[in-house]
């Protein structure tokens, strides 16, 4: 239920904790006053102000005290002032919002819903999907069902086990990254590891021998949002062969056009695996009235082949496939240079590539 305000009376209303559609996240909204400086701006403002006007914090339910104010921003919409934190609020957490901007310190509060016991968080995927990689792989994405809890931990209890059954020593580069509702990590090898001729590399050896076969294993002793388990642990493994360190070229992609079908999709292969998030962040198709095509995109055939379908009907014409210069494969080589670069040799960088095709 939203609350609204009849700014004539300038009644003092507590903040609203409103659910986002189609999205796992929460902000906080309040209805601005009349006599507000703010009532007339639209879009972004300054934390200060904001503050001014409330704060949003974490409350321990156990001391009965609000903790300090949440990270996030401030920005006004359709005459209300709404916070949007920077990191999505935890499951299982009371959360309380306060007016700061009046005498009387109005307070709502909001209780995130903790996942439930059916709901149990299990890894979905993890890409590459291929158990074959090239020595020098740089990364594991690993997909989760749920909203994951961030922890240092990670990295001490996901392992890699080499063919002797031994765990290698240290392989992780101990960065979290995770994406915004904690359902994807991207798990890294230590890039002084993988690259050649550092003194790290040259101390403990590449993390992927080729030739040699390795097992990911994730525990479920990985805890979800909600402090639980997963529901089983995940295991995969991978065969590593040749290290890659050449730039990609787009010359070697397989462009197979659409018909004029409204389904019809246009596909492209690759000789190598694709890393697909870089990928679907880094092309888009152009019509031939130089607009965007608006559609579908996915990856199959373990990130070797890449499948877009319009939302409307293919026209007759030429389409341009605009290509970032960060697409990469599973080495971090890109189309602008290999992950490996040789800085006095070192070539002009490639910029956005630009592959046609005619639908006819």
């Amino acid at each position: 239920m939203i609350i609204t305000m009849m700014a004539a009376l300038l009644i003092a209303v507590p903040p609203l904790f409103q659910p986002l559609d189609n999205s796992p996240g929460v902000e906080v909204r309040l209805p601005l006053d009349a006599s507000s400086p703010l009532k007339k701006k639209v879009g972004p403002v300054s934390n200060d102000d904001g503050e001014g006007v409330f704060v949003v914090g974490l409350f321990n339910d156990e001391t009965g005290k609000i903790g300090a104010p949440l990270f996030g921003k401030y920005l006004v919409r359709d005459g209300e002032l709404v916070f949007i934190p920077s990191q999505p609020f935890s499951l299982g957490k009371t959360y309380k919002a306060v007016r700061t901007g009046t005498k009387e310190k109005e307070v709502s509060q909001f209780k995130v819903p903790a996942l439930k016991a059916q709901d149990s968080v299990r890894v979905v995927k993890v890409y590459p999907t291929t158990d074959r990689v090239p020595a020098n792989l740089l990364k594991f994405t690993i997909v989760f069902s749920g909203p994951m809890r961030q922890s240092k931990t990670i990295f001490d209890v996901i392992e890699l086990v080499g063919p002797d059954g031994k765990s290698v020593d240290d392989p992780w580069r101990r960065t979290e990254l995770w994406n915004d509702n904690d359902t994807r990590l991207t798990l890294w090898f230590h890039p002084g590891r993988v690259k050649l001729g550092v003194n790290l590399r040259e101390q403990l050896g590449p993390p992927l021998e080729p030739g040699k076969t390795y097992t990911l294993k994730i525990p479920s002793e990985l805890l979800d949002a909600s402090g639980n388990k997963l529901a089983q642990g995940f295991e995969k493994k991978i065969i590593a062969g040749v290290e890659v360190r050449t730039r990609l070229d787009v010359n070697h992609w397989k462009i197979i056009p659409p018909s004029m079908q409204a389904n019809d999709a246009l596909n492209i292969n690759f000789p190598y695996v694709i890393d697909p998030y870089l990928f679907a962040r880094e092309v888009i198709v152009v019509g031939p009235t130089g607009k965007t095509i608006v559609g579908k995109a996915s990856m199959g055939l373990e990130e070797k082949v890449w499948q877009f379908v319009p939302d409307e009907a293919w026209q007759l014409g030429e389409y341009t496939i605009r290509v970032g210069s960060e697409v990469a494969d599973l080495a971090g080589n890109t189309i602008s240079r290999p992950f490996e670069v040789n800085l006095e040799t070192l070539e002009p960088l490639a910029g956005v590539q630009k592959l046609k095709f005619l639908v006819k």
